[in-house]
């Protein structure tokens, strides 16, 4: 995993469409929820009914048709931690979007570390014949999952964020693996990327809709939008086509340079870069968009 993730984050100072220290912090909290399943956290009965297994839990989170005000099982941690007893109900719970996100971040990390360590060192049980395991890591295999996982939030949730991320991770790991063609998977994909930040009124400049968004979704909004606006110009021109998206039918303005591991939901003002070290990739991603 640290591998992976390791790659994904070197790749990702070319592409910082997103906070990706925020990112993996929501990864942690996610895995630390997975890995905890069965703590005291989950073993709390609701209403008399015995503690809930791991599984019962997460098909619980991932498949419940529960209002966001529901108080019928605990609440999960924001950022996709472990349930909590005594947290609010309406705190927000993993979703599919995210898993199908977190999918093609470890699909793109691992393809990328494939690519740098062609025969990595594997534990027996993942090359020995027969086990299973062999493929259980594999890029075709992460970004199955992720598709999959996108497939069944779309016919079950309104879009968010989280899956706009997971179509731009997914069209990235299919420009990078390179065995796809570019007409017949990359080029819809992008179409369907542009139309839905379009749904999602990602077109818009989030000042236009005062009081609606906090600093860093409003920021978060601007890369997502711009990252989907520079693949829509890429694709389209090595396809040989127009881009969908007119300069003058848009009005979301350029995302800010900002220092990415001080830059967090919580923040008031925006934590500019100082000097030449540390991460510049934001720096890097509105030049590259100017």
């Amino acid at each position: 995993r640290s591998r992976y993730l390791k790659a994904f984050r070197e790749t990702m100072l070319l592409h910082p469409s997103f906070n990706v220290p925020h990112f993996e912090h929501r990864l942690a909290a996610i895995f630390t929820w997975a890995e905890s399943g069965d703590s005291a956290a989950c073993a709390v009965p609701a209403y008399g009914k015995p503690p809930m297994s791991k599984q019962d839990l997460a098909r619980d989170i991932f498949f419940s048709n529960a209002k966001s005000g529901s108080v019928a099982r605990p609440a999960a941690a924001p950022g996709g931690g472990p349930p909590s007893s005594g947290s609010n109900s309406n705190a927000p719970k993993p979703t599919l979007s995210f898993f199908s996100a977190a999918c093609s971040a470890f699909a793109l990390g691992s393809l990328v570390s494939r690519d740098e360590d062609p025969s990595p060192d594997l534990p027996p049980s993942a090359s020995s014949p027969g086990s299973g395991s062999e493929t259980s890591g594999t890029p075709a295999m992460l970004f199955a999952l992720s598709e999959q996982a996108l497939q069944l939030f779309e016919k079950t949730a309104a879009y968010d964020l989280d899956s706009v991320i997971a179509m731009i991770l997914q069209v990235l790991y299919m420009l990078h693996e390179g065995g796809m063609s570019v007409a017949q998977s990359v080029f819809p994909s992008v179409g369907k990327m542009v139309n839905v930040a379009r749904m999602m009124g990602l077109a818009m400049d989030p000042d236009e809709f005062p009081g609606t968004y906090n600093l860093f979704e409003a920021e978060t909004r601007r890369r997502v939008w711009w990252e989907v606006y520079y693949y829509d110009l890429f694709v389209a021109d090595a396809m040989g086509h127009p881009p969908l998206i007119a300069d003058n039918t848009h009005t979301t303005r350029l995302p800010a340079d900002v220092e990415e591991d001080k830059f967090t939901p919580s923040c008031m003002s925006l934590p500019h870069p100082e000097g030449t070290h540390g991460d510049m990739s934001s720096v890097y991603f509105g030049l590259k968009l100017r």
